[in-house]
């Protein structure tokens, strides 16, 4: 027996889903994005026109076997402007990650209403995370833990605190919702 014939191969699956990721302007959404991808985090505002799509590979274990998951991963615009779009935006998707600013309280009070639009949407039963972006910025804080804990329990989603800034959080939030996804696509 030759030495290449000891060496069992553990075949990888490969899944994609669609996650939207949606909330008020200017609450860090692509910056949340960007860091996950690039490890980078751009100073500048620059608004999302319609939607910014990425796509990202995530490595899961899933009974002792290695699962690639490829997030499609959707960055919706919070414009109003852009709420006429959201429909396409929001059809099809596997996970939504809702997400805040724990500086203003306006975009805390408004994940409800993205939450009833993807309702409307028919997106109700799908994984979904509560994501409260900002908290390098100590000082400013609006939004503390109990709030944002009775939310998330009111939306039947887990709660996630972040810094775009630093990089605090961030991994997890997309880690967690990959695997939401894949166990809620592929264990029904």
């Amino acid at each position: 027996m030759s030495k290449d014939e000891d060496i069992v191969f553990q075949p990888k699956t490969e899944s994609i889903f669609k996650v939207i990721v949606i909330g008020d302007p200017a609450v860090g959404k692509t910056s949340l994005l960007t860091k996950f991808s690039t490890k980078k985090f751009n100073t500048q505002y620059i608004p999302t026109v319609g939607v910014n799509i990425t796509k990202e590979q995530i490595s899961l274990s899933d009974n002792g076997k290695e699962v690639l998951v490829n997030l499609m991963i959707w960055d919706v615009a919070g414009q109003p402007q852009f709420y006429m779009l959201h429909k396409p935006y929001f059809n099809g998707a596997d996970g939504i990650i809702l997400v805040y600013d724990v500086t203003r309280s306006s975009t805390f009070s408004n994940v409800k209403n993205w939450w009833n639009t993807a309702v409307k949407y028919g997106l109700s039963g799908i994984p979904r995370l509560l994501v409260g972006n900002k908290i390098d910025l100590k000082d400013e804080r609006k939004i503390i833990l109990p709030m944002a804990n009775h939310l998330s329990e009111e939306l039947n989603a887990s709660y996630f605190e972040t810094s775009a800034l630093t990089g605090e959080g961030v991994n997890e939030i997309f880690e967690k919702i990959a695997n939401l996804v894949f166990h809620y696509r592929t264990k029904k």
